[in-house]
């Protein structure tokens, strides 16, 4: 379907992609991961726009293909219509035009132009299956469980059901191509099992980004990894992918070691010929000499470079800010919420009388659904505490634009936040969402941080493995009123109700074993390294 040969391109001052030549294919579910700022949506954004772009090699693509895109944000529309309405809109329009094009050609006398504009709607309606729309949204809405959604008022949806079903109506339309942008961003916990089932059942070809753990072990059958500039490509799953590239990673690093080692021999048996050639007037040695070192530039420029490893490290400390130990942090605070109330416009208030207690140093997840009030609340919670301990509250927000910030990628421009947190001590922190847009290995580090941070944490979070590593207790938001529990009652909940296995700890084992084995491997313990992986002892 599409086709990248020998393709290079960059901005001026960084180079995002040297010599790539790979393939999406009809049918694929590709997704397309790297570390923050590696060129994940830049790739995105030229296959959309190629038009504006200037880059070499090839880009092979049919003719007219047809694309559909879902960006990180999406705007919530504002009407009344029903959820029902909202995905038939775009066939009702294109059914309406088609009506309108046959009432002209009925009183037209020049019907060439007109025929050749019915033609046209008529073959996007049967591109995108627009005769059997009605059956089309109700089978889809029952595959992602949302069948209740039908009759709902579109402005009162979420944010995050919107955006799950605007990704619906983009998967009706049977684009050729589909390409989705963190479809997952701020998707609560039910709409992301909803999302996971829409990916799964579409029979349509994706190349979708993500950082979230959980479509990356449960959706995709390709891999597109940009790494040093260049894109692996991988069939299969991505934990499948990840063993794979730890192995060959150990292969190759092992090759580069003989090459190295057989080298070295080279070049002694040089300097004992040099030796001979200098006690003696032989012209034999002298040729060995000149040709064993000739031999030896070629064997260099056949090893090429080291293999590339990226470091996955980040430096995330938070309340221990340079120059200081841990005896001059500010200890941690309370936060106590007593009868707190939430209405938007004079409307039936959200939540109602909510009150409860964060002991100093704890770390509390708020979680539930979108549009239950969370962020709202933590906000004023924000608010208040800061009024009490001025630029001693540290505070997280989802989303940060300014004229700088807008420049870089929502994981970018997350990273810069995080990092401001750990500029400063602070007393607490109040987190909306702190992991969302953060590449895998970004996320962990984070995680770990917070854990590990002496100060009390308060976080509005949809990050499952977020709440599983750090969260004592949790706070779940539900019908205008709050639940608690412990972490790990709360861990067990998730899997009762909607995994057969320990998905978490998996994924944490997957992650250890990746960072162990990479730093074995720049460390140059490479039969550690295949211990770690599991990996059988290369033959002597």
């Amino acid at each position: 379907m599409i086709k990248f040969e020998d393709f290079s391109f960059g901005f001026p001052g960084k180079d995002l992609y040297e010599d790539i030549n790979l393939e999406l294919e009809m049918g694929d579910h590709t997704v397309l991961i790297g570390s923050n700022g590696s060129g994940k949506s830049t790739l995105i954004h030229l296959l959309l726009h190629e038009e504006r772009y200037t880059y070499d090699g090839l880009i092979r693509r049919p003719k007219n293909l047809r694309i559909g895109y879902i960006s990180q944000f999406v705007e919530h529309e504002t009407s009344d219509g029903t959820v029902t309405e909202f995905l038939a809109k775009p066939f009702v329009e294109r059914l309406q035009q088609a009506d309108e094009l046959t009432a002209k050609m009925a009183e037209a006398e020049d019907l060439e132009h007109i025929f050749e504009a019915y033609q046209k709607v008529c073959d996007e309606i049967e591109a995108i299956d627009g005769y059997n729309y009605e059956t089309n949204i109700a089978k889809e809405l029952a595959a992602a469980g949302l069948s209740e959604l039908a009759d709902h008022k579109i402005n009162q949806l979420s944010g995050g059901e919107y955006k799950l079903l605007f990704v619906m109506r983009n998967m009706l339309l049977k684009p050729q191509l589909l390409i989705m942008d963190e479809p997952d961003v701020f998707l609560d916990f039910e709409n992301l099992v909803a999302l996971i089932k829409l990916i799964n059942s579409y029979e349509g070809t994706l190349l979708t980004i993500t950082h979230n753990r959980l479509l990356l072990t449960q959706c995709f059958d390709k891999i597109w990894d940009i790494e040093n500039k260049s894109i692996r490509e991988f069939p299969g799953t991505f934990p499948e992918y990840n063993r794979w590239m730890l192995e060959t990673k150990i292969q190759i690093f092992e090759h580069v070691r003989d090459f190295d080692e057989f080298i070295e021999k080279q070049e002694a048996l040089v300097e004992k010929i040099q030796g001979l050639a200098e006690m003696t007037a032989e012209s034999k040695y002298g040729k060995q000499l000149k040709a064993r070192a000739t031999y030896i530039e070629r064997l260099k420029k056949m090893r090429g470079d080291d293999p590339f490893l990226e470091e996955h490290h980040h430096d995330f400390t938070l309340g221990y800010p340079e120059g200081e130990s841990e005896e001059e942090v500010v200890q941690p605070i309370s936060i106590d919420v007593e009868n707190y109330t939430l209405a938007y416009d004079q409307q039936e208030p959200l939540l109602q009388n909510i009150t409860f207690h964060v002991e100093p140093g704890e770390k509390i997840a708020l979680v539930g659904t979108n549009g239950t009030g969370k962020s709202s609340m933590l906000r004023d919670i924000y608010e208040m505490l800061d009024a009490k301990y001025a630029g001693e509250v540290g505070y997280f927000r989802q989303i940060v634009e300014s004229d700088e910030t807008l420049k870089l990628s929502g994981g970018e421009r997350n990273m810069a936040q995080i990092q401001t947190l750990c500029d400063t001590t602070h007393k607490a922190l109040l987190l909306d969402e702190p992991t969302s847009h953060l590449d895998i290995y970004a996320q962990i580090e984070l995680e770990k941080a917070i854990k590990k941070y002496p100060g009390t944490v308060l976080m509005v979070t949809h990050d499952l493995f977020a709440v599983a590593s750090t969260a004592d207790r949790v706070i779940q938001i539900e019908n205008g009123t709050i639940r608690e529990m412990s972490g790990r009652a709360y861990r067990k909940s998730i899997y009762k109700n909607y995994f057969t296995s320990d998905i978490f700890e998996a994924e944490k084992q997957r992650i250890d074993t990746e960072i162990r084995t990479t730093d074995l491997l720049r460390a140059g313990k490479y039969d550690e390294a295949r211990k770690v992986l599991g990996f059988p002892k290369e033959e002597e």
